[in-house]
């Protein structure tokens, strides 16, 4: 800096002259170095939410290799953090990553259905929305031995009697179920008659349907299009707005149902960082989603690109949640939440019942000369404890079911101090609460204390 200014000072004009030209030059000079620094590539990591090979891994390390071959970042790193349709890796995102501006998580339509359906506590009002990139329609297919020849016949099976008609897909609660719940409600059909088969992979649900084993396939058309193409798998209809330039599946509303679905996928921030950094995320992707890398990458992967960013993707956000939630609740899918939560809870009855036995043998023969009735009575009460846990888990939340649950079979066993039961109980309840949901990003339902 001081070589800057000596050159400065070998110019001699006026005196005037020389003092606003110094003053320029050094305003010039000493805001030159930020800009630089701003501007200059950064490092950054992307979490993709999944295992390797998903929609959501792809789109991870397709923005990788762009960013890198663009120069518009100096390094980028990406990591899976899979599990509980990725609702685990959000948790996680938001826990671990709060205020790091360079770091980007992989989201999509998925994770606002994942996390209705796992009632999950972190929600994409805890992050940072930067833009929505690109994404894929779902398409409807019979295999082609199938009667249903067009989409109206098929939905007038569907419309007469719904459970007659199967349909197989993704993961409950995922966008194949939305899309087959959408129509319900467009012809005026209850939720409760969808007979919906999950197949936990695209493989497993394509065989279902050339097999025939499923009235009808739903997917994205790329999951598809190889079937449809070679006559094996018949397209009766796709979830786009209008037909797609390079397809002729004739598409929903064209046959009389106002329903279009696109499986988005985006990219969002850690909650925490400063405006002038989501400024700066948003340009960097934007740009990114406009190279002719990005282009290439979209026309070669048949997604379609829908970039939005800024306060039009948090509308947009807003009004998928709207849409979808009510839709993935209403068709009682409770997740691996609910089955790890029982898991634990479980894991605590079976903590009770050592300490109950314990008393049992303490108590030696004035207990065990009582007989069937006392074991009667504990069994009885063990089933009220795990009846009254479901309820409640939902309601109150993991902790204090969990802790009503150890009290009560505690108290089938023999323990009469209620008040020692209720502390122990709910302290193991919020020690694995924590344990989970704060260090393994694991979703329990929170409750009160979310």
């Amino acid at each position: 800096m001081n070589r800057r200014f000596a050159l400065i000072a070998r110019i001699r004009p006026g005196p005037v002259a020389a003092a606003a030209f110094a003053g320029a030059a050094a305003t010039v000079l000493l805001m030159a170095d930020p800009l630089v620094a701003q501007s200059a590539p950064r490092d950054l990591t992307i979490v993709a939410p999944a295992a390797p090979g998903g929609g959501w891994d792809q789109t991870a390390r397709v923005m990788q290799q762009v960013l890198r071959a663009t120069g518009l970042a100096k390094s980028v790193q990406v990591v899976n953090a899979a599990g509980a349709a990725g609702t685990i890796g959000l948790a996680r995102f938001v826990n671990s990553d709060a205020g790091n501006a360079n770091a980007l998580l992989v989201t999509g339509l998925v994770m606002v259905s994942g996390i209705a359906t796992n009632a999950s506590p972190v929600t994409l009002a805890d992050v940072t929305p930067i833009a929505r990139l690109s994404g894929e329609y779902e398409v409807i297919v019979v295999p082609a031995s199938s009667p249903y020849q067009t989409l109206s016949e098929l939905v007038s099976a569907f419309r007469e009697n719904p459970r007659s008609v199967s349909w197989g897909g993704g993961s409950a609660g995922g966008t194949d179920e939305v899309l087959v719940r959408l129509i319900a409600d467009a012809i005026g059909t209850p939720r409760d008659g969808v007979n919906y088969i999950a197949y936990s992979g695209g493989g497993q649900a394509l065989a279902a349907v050339l097999g025939a084993h499923v009235t009808a396939g739903v997917s994205g058309l790329g999951e598809f299009g190889s079937q449809i193409e070679a006559g094996e798998l018949r397209a009766l209809g796709i979830s786009a707005p209008k037909r797609l330039e390079a397809s002729a599946i004739p598409t929903l509303v064209e046959q009389g149902i106002d329903v279009t679905l696109l499986n988005w996928r985006g990219v969002v921030a850690p909650p925490g960082i400063s405006r002038a950094e989501r400024r700066e995320l948003e340009e960097l992707i934007t740009t990114m989603a406009g190279s002719a890398e990005w282009q290439d990458a979209v026309e070669r992967n048949g997604w379609t690109d829908i970039t939005l960013a800024g306060e039009a993707f948090d509308r947009f956000i807003d009004e998928e949640t709207r849409r979808v939630a009510p839709l993935v609740v209403a068709s009682g899918g409770g997740g691996p939440v609910d089955g790890f939560g029982l898991f634990v809870l479980g894991g605590l009855a079976l903590f009770g019942l050592t300490v109950g036995v314990g008393r049992l043998r303490e108590r030696g023969a004035s207990v065990a000369s009582r007989g069937p009735p006392a074991n009667l009575r504990a069994l009885v009460t063990i089933a009220v404890a795990l009846v009254l846990e479901v309820a409640l888990i939902r309601l109150a939340g993991f902790v204090i079911a969990a802790a009503v649950l150890f009290v009560l079979v505690a108290h089938a066993f023999g323990s009469r101090r209620l008040v020692r039961d209720a502390l122990v109980g709910a302290a193991l309840s919020a020690l694995i609460f924590l344990l989970f949901s704060r260090v393994l990003g694991v979703v329990l339902p929170p409750g009160p204390f979310g």
